[in-house]
């Protein structure tokens, strides 16, 4: 398969740069102005795309919904909770139009059909399927039907629930264009259950495209997705940590967010290349690599291991590889030898 795919300008690819998601999620509070200070944020960065969410309560909520475990402390019930970050369409449009402007990818996470239907209309790029959703055929469905390219977190999922899911997205030819994002639906995650060791695994079974949700509390997860094959990453963030809602205490702050970003374009320069060369730096050092010299030896004398010693030298001495050693031994020097000679094919006959 094709693993590589374009949303807006950017290539999504295993050897392309790292697509990065800044995740505003709720976290402006359902207020403009505060999204609008958001975007500028993850513009600042240096991220690829900003991503919010888009619902309906009443489409994906029953009013006597369990609230999740990380929201136990906030007192209002559940559906109150999503009901009071639930943006309208319109003030979504606005959102839409300033990232334009700011020239960021505008992302959102549609929670029900009728809001991916409008984030569709709206112009998106490409969508987001959240954990809660990956096996939610109903909607994974819908979306894959609009053929643009899905970000889809696993969380809250087996195996046994990705084989189905990927089943589906197969059937509707979607795999080209699917990052599948590990994730661990806890916030913030505990380091021994985010599992970056399914990312490969995710790629040699499903041949897609992959990705990390990082709800942990510091960059390494991200890191270590990336050095594990994740093409694309995504954080929340926050403009305050101390602001009301569910996923600020576990959002990156803004300086924290632009270090984030900048260790990530620094693993991409450390992962390089997968091919195996002596790099321009290096070869200023080569000095540092051991040579092969010859001890004291008479001319017409028949070289052996005794007369072979391993030095350093300089850059353009004959290593002292297995392979030259057996070429090396037996030939006959055409000329007395003194002590440290360093060892050339024209010494020998």
């Amino acid at each position: 398969m094709n693993k590589k795919f374009q949303i807006g300008k950017k290539i999504i690819s295993e050897n392309k740069p790292i697509f990065i998601i800044a995740e505003a999620g709720v976290n402006h509070n359902n207020n403009l102005s505060l999204a609008f200070k958001m975007i500028d944020t993850a513009k600042k960065s240096g991220a690829d795309a900003i991503k919010f969410q888009t619902f309906k309560v009443d489409k994906t909520q029953l009013k006597n919904s369990i609230k999740p475990n990380y929201q136990k402390s906030i007192r209002k019930n559940y559906y109150d909770i999503i009901k009071s970050l639930e943006t309208n369409f319109n003030d979504q449009k606005k959102i839409f139009e300033y990232c334009k402007k700011k020239k960021i990818l505008f992302l959102s996470t549609p929670y029900d059909l009728d809001s991916a239907d409008f984030l569709f209309e709206l112009g998106v790029k490409a969508f987001k399927i959240s954990a809660s959703d990956f096996t939610n055929h109903f909607l994974v469905e819908h979306v894959a039907k609009k053929r643009l390219p899905i970000f889809i977190s696993t969380g809250l999922s087996s195996w046994k629930d990705v084989d189905s899911t990927i089943n589906l997205l197969k059937k509707h030819n979607m795999l080209h264009k699917t990052i599948l994002m590990q994730t661990t639906s806890d916030y913030p995650s505990k380091y021994d259950e985010i599992n970056l060791r399914v990312i490969p695994e995710f790629s040699k079974k499903y041949d897609v495209l992959t990705g990390f949700s990082d709800h942990t509390p510091n960059d390494l997860a991200s890191l270590g997705a990336i050095a594990l094959g994740s093409c694309t990453v995504e954080k929340h963030f926050t403009l305050d940590k101390n602001l009301p809602g569910p996923d600020q205490s576990s959002s990156l702050n803004p300086l924290e967010l632009t270090q984030w970003v900048n260790k990530i374009r620094i693993m991409e320069k450390l992962l390089g290349t997968n091919k195996k060369y002596i790099t321009k730096s290096e070869k200023k050092n080569l000095s540092m690599k051991k040579i092969l010299v010859l001890t004291p030896a008479l001319k017409d004398t028949k070289i052996t291991l005794k007369h072979l010693l391993s030095l350093r030298g300089n850059k353009n001495g004959v290593s002292p590889l297995s392979e030259n050693i057996k070429k090396i031994i037996g030939k006959k020097l055409k000329k007395n030898i003194t002590k440290n000679t360093q060892f050339s094919w024209k010494l020998v006959r």
